[in-house]
């Protein structure tokens, strides 16, 4: 009973430091002394009853507490992963115990110091490579998992379970019974190959919804293209219309003064030219600051969002000293950063009796940083709410915008995001460094 004791303990220890690897720092402290002691709990009796399928149970009940505690869905997938890895490095360990001290799983077992050993071994060599899969994950497919269908996420949690399930099983043949060096490496080796072709397949059904996924976000950044076009042609139309009224504007200033009739003079200045100059003015100055921008993404989401400031009788303020020739991020995941950033500003500062908005962008020491203020009516909603998902100020249905940013943001170690609310002024402040 001690030894079972030992060995449940070491694998919640394990698996509970796979978590942390994986999911950190996301998961509330609370939670991994609640995993440490649970899992080690659900291991005890199954090797006691030595009932393979509660390994099922096991996984999937705290898979599901991972989920609730992070609001995250792909978090499902962790446990499983980590028991996964743990139990194809923990043969290749103890086939290299077999092969160096010719330890047999029976002896393996018997013996506690060896079981403690033999999972630190499992550890070392399990952990660098779940920190790889943590990359990998933020990288290439926390947002796909995020935006993925529940019948697909259902069916990937099932396979991941079913291997998990497998792997025991194959692992357990042999766990009584003395058994040569040949069948040992044959019972790994078969081990390893199932853990290969399982894997292989969940790679390629990902790598399939990955490519849908690219196609949605290519879709995306021509809609924002399309809606770039149409606003510089509504600039051109804009400035075409002044042209052809310029003959008709001077004529009539001609006929005032011609009659001296100057206080009308003055009025219709001040009514209608001077108005029609401030909005060309702004306009004029948020395509000129915008020349410095050399990325193309980036230049067609700015054009497109703060014309449309513009053209909504938002006062907008555009600062670009530095020549911006590229950006170490993704372009497509800072096309959806910036416009959501954009489409919440624009909103937010046209509730107020004095819509502005001011969008800085520059190099401090060969980073990129952008820096966006706008006014805003303080609702009460903490920063904290503010990014959680499905919580908005703007109605039923709303709420993914800051949520969504987060996301993108997170995946890249090399971006650095700061919110921050000043006397009714909201900001948004991101650095992205040299990667």
């Amino acid at each position: 009973m001690m030894l079972y004791l030992i060995a449940s303990l070491l694998i919640g220890l394990l698996l509970t430091c796979d978590v942390f690897i994986l999911a950190h720092p996301y998961v509330p402290r609370r939670v991994y002394a609640i995993l440490v002691l649970s899992i080690s709990a659900f291991f005890l009796v199954q090797a006691y009853f030595t009932f393979y399928p509660l390994v099922v149970v096991t996984l999937g009940v705290h898979s599901v507490l991972l989920v609730k505690s992070t609001g995250k869905h792909y978090m499902f997938f962790y446990l499983p992963i980590g028991y996964i890895l743990n139990c194809v490095f923990g043969n290749l360990v103890g086939l290299a115990f077999n092969l160096l001290w010719d330890l047999s799983v029976k002896e393996l077992n018997a013996d506690a110091a060896w079981i403690v050993l033999y999972s630190i071994g499992t550890g070392i060599v399990s952990f660098p490579a779940l920190y790889l899969v943590r990359r990998l994950f933020l990288r290439y497919l926390g947002d796909i998992l995020e935006g993925m269908g529940k019948k697909l996420l259902a069916f990937l949690a099932l396979t991941l379970l079913l291997c998990a399930y497998m792997i025991l099983t194959m692992a357990s043949f042999f766990d009584t019974i003395e058994i040569t060096h040949r069948e040992y490496f044959l019972m790994v080796a078969s081990l390893v190959l199932y853990f290969l072709f399982t894997f292989s397949m969940l790679f390629i059904v990902l790598h399939a919804v990955r490519g849908n996924y690219e196609a949605r976000k290519k879709v995306e950044y021509l809609e924002h293209l399309k809606e770039y076009t149409g606003n510089l042609e509504m600039v051109y139309g804009n400035l075409r219309s002044f042209r052809h009224d310029y003959i008709n504007v001077m004529a009539s200033l001609a006929a005032y003064i011609e009659e001296g009739r100057y206080e009308e003079l003055g009025e219709f200045f001040y009514g209608h030219i001077l108005p029609m100059q401030k909005g060309l003015t702004q306009k004029n100055d948020a395509l000129n600051s915008l020349l410095h921008v050399e990325v193309l993404e980036l230049k067609s989401i700015l054009y497109t969002k703060l014309l449309l400031a513009v053209n909504r009788e938002v006062e907008v303020e555009v600062d670009i000293p530095d020549v911006i020739d590229c950006v170490h991020m993704d372009p497509m995941d800072l096309v959806r950063v910036l416009g959501i950033y954009l489409d919440n500003a624009i909103e937010a500062c046209l509730e107020t009796e004095r819509p502005f908005l001011h969008f800085h962008l520059g190099r401090v020491e060969g980073d990129v940083v952008f820096l966006l203020s706008n006014s805003f009516v303080d609702r009460g909603l903490s920063l904290g709410q503010m990014c959680k998902k499905d919580v908005s100020t703007k109605g039923e249905g709303r709420g993914i915008g800051l949520y969504t940013v987060g996301e993108i943001l997170n995946r890249y170690d090399n971006v650095y995001h700061e919110t921050r609310m000043e006397e009714g002024v909201f900001i948004q402040q991101v650095r992205i460094c040299r990667a």
